[in-house]
């Protein structure tokens, strides 16, 4: 497939973008991009993407877009909250109303589990649960963005896929730190979404098999937010932060052991 990455030079676009080229033709956009390490390798744009000129280009001849959430230049909290959530409403609805059209078939869009941050770590957090975002941007614009895809996939042919992410995190890096819940190496981020990639279900009648989500975090001893649902379609992370955990167990279902 030729896939479109949105938010390419972001750590996690780098991520998937590694992962997915193994398999994949890539189109890599952000804000500002690198040079190809060799020319005619990948294709790179970067551009504004709520200019609908930029998204059209963006999606044509493509198959696939995978919406990393991210974006290079100013990081989240560089933006005033006026632009956060402007990228992510009328940024997404612009480069996801171009791919409908252009007739993109897959789409998955990367979340984050910290929509439920606010809930205690006593429980047990499936997708069935609701969110409960502060006003906070890095909160409020993802959910806003998730939403999106939501209601693009009741109106439309596509199959669009939701992955909420964990906190994203790279488990070497981190294993003399006091463990996180929420914790997700970026090397299982970007094994999910290729994951995610081969769903294709875009001709079903039932926009509510159009549409998927997922939690997606470290499989975890008695973990607070439960990855089962994933597991039973295939994906296993791989970094769970053992080393970390008092006890280190292979519950691969992110619930009680």
């Amino acid at each position: 497939m030729k896939v479109l990455i949105i938010g390419a030079e972001s750590r996690l676009g780098l991520a998937a973008a590694s992962k997915l080229i193994e398999a994949h033709q890539l189109r890599l956009f952000d804000s500002k991009v690198s040079a190809p390490p060799d020319p005619g390798e990948v294709e790179r744009i970067e551009g504004d993407i709520l200019d609908p000129g930029t998204c059209w280009k963006l999606v044509r001849g493509v198959d696939a877009v995978v919406h990393t959430g991210h974006f290079s230049g100013p990081t989240l909290s560089g933006y005033d909250h006026e632009q956060h959530l402007d990228l992510a409403t009328r940024g997404m609805h612009i480069l996801l109303k171009a791919a409908v059209e252009t007739g993109v078939k897959r789409i998955v869009y990367a979340g984050t589990l910290e929509i439920f941050a606010s809930y205690p770590d006593d429980v047990f957090i499936s997708e069935h649960w609701e969110p409960k975002p502060t006003p906070a941007m890095e909160q409020m614009a993802p959910f806003l963005a998730e939403n999106l895809c939501r209601e693009f996939a009741r109106a439309h042919k596509v199959t669009v896929t939701v992955l909420r992410l964990g906190k994203l995190v790279k488990e070497e890096e981190v294993e003399r730190e006091s463990p996180d819940l929420m914790w997700l190496d970026f090397r299982d981020a970007a094994k999910a979404i290729r994951w995610a990639l081969n769903r294709e279900a875009s001709q079903d009648v039932w926009w509510t098999r159009r549409y998927a989500l997922y939690h997606i975090c470290a499989a975890i001893p008695n973990g607070k937010y439960l990855v089962s649902q994933a597991a039973s379609q295939g994906f296993e992370p791989v970094h769970n932060f053992d080393a970390c955990w008092p006890t280190s167990g292979s519950d691969t279902t992110g619930g009680k052991s």
